[in-house]
Order: structure tokens, then sequence, then C-alpha cells
């Protein structure tokens, strides 16, 4: 999933202390079935710029808590409905609204087309 960011320079530990993409990759990979889902076009650039954050000046930006809130409003029903919650280490309160990264999903489609953003 994480190919579909925007941006090439990430920095791990990460918001989630993943040390390593591997660690970062397997635990996004956990919420595959929730992105398929389709339950929130938000969900897959949160989760990943949470798992492989955007590097600016040599540290990890993470996502907007708008972003956030997006994709939870969402997603969470979905979760619910199979007794699941939304996941504690991915509480919106825990994430910014200053000096964030706001990955949207024209971002994503204009990388799937080829897009460059700097």
């Amino acid at each position: 999933m994480k190919e579909y960011l925007p941006y090439t320079e990430t920095l791990l530990p990460g918001v989630l202390g993943h040390e390593t993409q591997e660690d970062a990759n397997l635990a996004l990979e956990q919420f595959s079935t929730l992105v398929q889902s389709g339950c929130s076009p938000h969900l897959k650039s949160f989760l990943c710029s949470v798992h492989f954050p955007k590097c600016v000046s040599g540290k990890a930006v993470s996502p907007c808590r708008t972003l956030c809130e997006q994709a939870r409003a969402s997603c969470e029903p979905l979760l619910n409905r199979f007794s699941f919650n939304w996941p504690e280490n991915l509480k919106c309160e825990a994430f910014t609204t200053d000096s964030c990264e706001q990955v949207t999903k024209l971002d994503l489609m204009e990388d799937d087309q080829g897009g460059h953003h700097s």
C-alpha cells in the first residue's frame, strides 16, 4: 500500500515506532481487508502516512488529525459491526492539527497516474 504515497522519503521509526520497513509493512497489511472494503476514501492514505511518515528536515511528520477523523468516521461503524474497535494506537486525538501531512485521495490518484509531488 505504501507505493501510493505522494512522497518518497520516509523516516523510521515513525509515528507507531516501527524500526524497520518490514515491521511497518506487516503492521500495515493487517488493515488490507478494511482498506479493500472501501469504507473510506481516506483510509489508505491515513494508514500509509501513519506507517510510513513523510520525512521533512530529518523528522517524521505525522498525518493530520482531520485525515484520521475522516477515515475513522467512515470505517469505525464497519469495525463495530464485526465487534472490533478502532485501534488504540490510531486514536485520532493522538494526531496533531499543526505541522502535519494531509495526504488526500487526489494525491494518491495522481501518483497512480504518474503524477509527481515534491
